[in-house]
């Protein structure tokens, strides 16, 4: 836990002020008291606290009102609230978590219970900033490393083409090739990397309306060469009402390229994949299935995570980086759509990205 914690205190009652005050100034907490509600945003809004002690009935503005106001507000809406009230009913301390409370301390206060109270929720609250800031750490480090990355492999990669040309048998071409697959596989990884950091930019997306059906038409075709060496048959049932969709074109092509590759990659040879597309009032789904692998049932709340990949024998001898479906699963939400999957193990898989249509 960081040095002094900041606690807002808000109670009508000076004397319930003074006492909680107090009592957590004795434990070692910076407190700041405030006599209504009002008070209490100003005061919160001017310099935001690590948690704040809430009293429910107060005049003018309640608590649960209070409460309301600072998570409407960006600058106060992660501060931990706990209430604090002589009201002991149900009702009262459902509508306390309702509202966005943390924790609920009934009147008349006992030192031992606000201090463990009080402790439990700023440790909670240290951890998730402590969190929030790794996850931004890694994101920007992946971010650099990635685009640091890609132009020397690509350079590498160039000068291992160059040298197959000249050893085109033999112990050394053997060593190129190996060399060239590997720097392909780090390729992937960074290029995987840059995409998501690309999906995730809250200004890289260019929405445009597009008619959906030819869009779909055309990018099964630039998958049909990869089916074709697996001897898979790619069938396209398109719903009869045309739609639009507002999309960026690009960023949906990556959607469908992902979903479509990883079908081919993990149907046998052989086998079909259907995509096909359903209008429902003023949205449309399309689908992606396929005769394949199929996904064990507790690997599917797994499968949108970032590096995730189904640890099965015939799943891991597929190559993948884990990052194809994370991807798929931001582009999609950026475009304010939804994505989902339903499969059984040995049969098949249907992936689906439903879409808002006109």
């Amino acid at each position: 836990m960081k040095d002094t914690p900041n606690i807002l205190i808000v109670d009508d009652t000076p004397a319930n002020l003074t006492v909680l005050g107090t009592m957590l100034t004795a434990q070692g907490f910076k407190v700041r008291p405030a006599i209504n509600g009002q008070v209490a945003l100003t005061a919160a809004r001017a310099t935001p606290p690590d948690l704040i002690l809430l009293d429910i009935n107060m005049p003018g503005m309640n608590g649960y009102e209070v409460c309301q106001q600072l998570k409407n507000d960006p600058k106060t809406a992660d501060v931990p609230i706990i209430f604090i009230s002589a009201l002991d009913e149900i009702q009262d301390k459902v509508r306390a978590f309702q509202v966005g409370g943390v924790d609920y301390i009934t009147k008349p206060f006992h030192v031992e219970e606000v201090n463990a109270r009080v402790r439990a929720h700023l440790a909670i609250e240290f951890q998730r900033r402590e969190i929030q800031a790794l996850n931004t750490f890694k994101d920007e480090l992946l971010r650099i490393v990635s685009h640091d990355l890609k132009n020397p492999i690509n350079v590498f990669l160039g000068y291992t083409d160059m040298l197959l040309e000249d050893y085109s048998e033999g112990h050394t071409h053997e060593i190129l090739v190996k060399m060239r697959r590997s720097s392909q596989k780090m390729w992937r990884l960074v290029s995987d990397l840059l995409d998501v950091a690309r999906a995730e930019d809250e200004v890289a997306f260019d929405i445009r309306q597009v008619r959906l059906h030819p869009l779909l038409r055309q990018l099964i075709e630039e998958q049909e060469m990869g089916a074709e060496q697996k001897d898979i048959h790619i069938h396209f049932e398109p719903d009869d009402r045309e739609v639009s969709v507002h999309v960026d074109k690009n960023r949906f092509g990556q959607v469908m390229s992902n979903l479509l590759s990883n079908a081919i990659k993990y149907t046998p040879d052989g086998g079909t994949i259907t995509v096909s597309t359903q209008v429902d009032n003023d949205s449309v789904r399309v689908k992606v299935i396929d005769t394949g692998l199929g996904i064990p049932a507790e690997s599917i709340p797994h499968l949108f995570e970032k590096f995730y990949r189904v640890p099965s024998a015939s799943h891991m001898a597929r190559e993948g980086t884990g990052l194809g479906l994370a991807i798929v699963k931001t582009i999609t939400e950026r475009m304010n759509g939804t994505i989902g999957v339903e499969s059984e193990l040995g049969k098949g898989s249907c992936f689906w990205v439903s879409l808002p249509c006109q």
